[in-house]
């Protein structure tokens, strides 16, 4: 199915896609976390990483509509999967991470 606001709409509330969110969440937040405070706007980066690590479901929930309208995402395909009875992307995780990367800094408010 074409990716359009709806699907990515209902791909960000999506329950098992918001598990594997918070876990693509969490594994950058540890990346920035151990950045090196000389890094550029490294205090609001460790800031979302600390609100990630202490809180990653509620952050995938929070920050999962604006990394579902990335392009990475718009990009892949979304589908409703009837068996599992649940909302899926043919993005990779490698490619959702990428797009949380891409994002840090804007979801950071810098």
């Amino acid at each position: 199915m074409p990716t359009t606001p709806r699907s990515q709409s209902a791909l960000a509330a999506d329950q098992n896609f918001q598990k594997r969110l918070s876990s693509l969440l969490l594994s950058e937040a540890i990346v920035v976390a151990g950045e090196a405070a000389s890094t550029e706007f490294h205090q609001q980066r460790r800031q979302l990483a600390q609100s990630v690590i202490t809180n990653p479901t509620g952050m995938a929930y929070t920050l999962g509509p604006t990394i579902t309208n990335g392009t990475n995402l718009v990009a892949a395909t979304t589908s409703y999967n009837f068996e599992a009875g649940a909302i899926e992307t043919s993005a990779s995780d490698a490619e959702i991470s990428s797009q949380i990367a891409t994002l840090w800094n804007v979801l950071s408010g810098v």
